[in-house]
């Protein structure tokens, strides 16, 4: 087994002060991985460097040992849900289908082999039943889970995913994450979420971004660890979970 993401000494700014100083990050392969961070401590620029929109000023990032140019193939990624149009008129399929792109031939012109592929995301996140509905009429749950199958469709060897289980409910929200925990026996998941109470239940580790960054087991996070990363008060909700063992 290799490493999925390898963050050495990364530095980065927008011309200016820096979003980020000095960041060193190793996700194995096979870990459920927390980012939590106060509103622009760089979680969005420190995703857009590991899928390579972004270059780092300073250091070096490694995605499966190849520059994130080449290894961003293997991420299946879910940005944070933003608002669209609900008449727009695409399919619950369609929109899975569009995690082929990049991997047939062109827009549009799907092969057998990527609707198999859509076919089995589907299965795997419990929506293949809404296959034909346009997503304008689904819930925020069922609307996730087909975001999510859409970053599966991709056949990635791991998912990154923004805030998945923003403007959902907390049923919903344990829903989405259950899910998340099977498909992390087979890949491996980096979620950014703001409620490390609630996450630190699934995840293996957790890591604090404020400009720089800091890597906790979820049972070392204590509450003067998030006061110093919130730099306001915070309330947090523990919970019982096995560390992760590297090897």
């Amino acid at each position: 087994m290799m490493d999925a993401v390898t963050i050495a000494d990364v530095s980065f700014s927008y011309s200016g002060p820096p979003v980020l100083e000095r960041v060193n990050l190793t996700i194995p392969e096979g870990e459920f991985l927390g980012l939590v961070g106060p509103n622009g401590s760089g979680k969005s620029t420190l995703l857009k460097l590991i899928l390579g929109i972004l270059n780092p000023q300073q250091g070096s990032i490694r995605i499966f040992g190849e520059h994130p140019e080449r290894g961003r193939g293997r991420i299946g990624y879910m940005p944070q849900m933003t608002r669209f149009a609900r008449d727009f008129p695409i399919t619950v399929e369609e929109t899975v289908l569009l995690g082929r792109l990049g991997k047939t031939s062109a827009f549009g012109f799907y092969r057998k082999k990527d609707r198999e592929f859509a076919r089995r995301a589907m299965d795997e996140v419990e929506v293949t039943h809404l296959r034909k509905r346009p997503i304008g009429t689904l819930s925020g749950g069922q609307l996730q889970r087909v975001l999510i199958a859409r970053a599966l469709a991709g056949e990635p060897d791991m998912l990154i995913l923004d805030e998945p289980t923003s403007n959902i409910d907390m049923r919903m929200e344990e829903d989405i994450f259950d899910l998340l925990q099977t498909l992390n026996k087979r890949v491996t998941i980096l979620v950014v979420s703001h409620d490390i109470g609630f996450i630190s239940q699934y995840i293996h580790r957790v890591a604090c971004l404020n400009r720089t960054l800091q890597v906790h087991q979820t049972t070392e996070i204590t509450h003067d660890i998030l006061q110093s990363l919130y730099d306001h008060p915070v309330h947090m909700v523990a919970h019982k979970h096995e560390p992760f063992e590297e090897g």
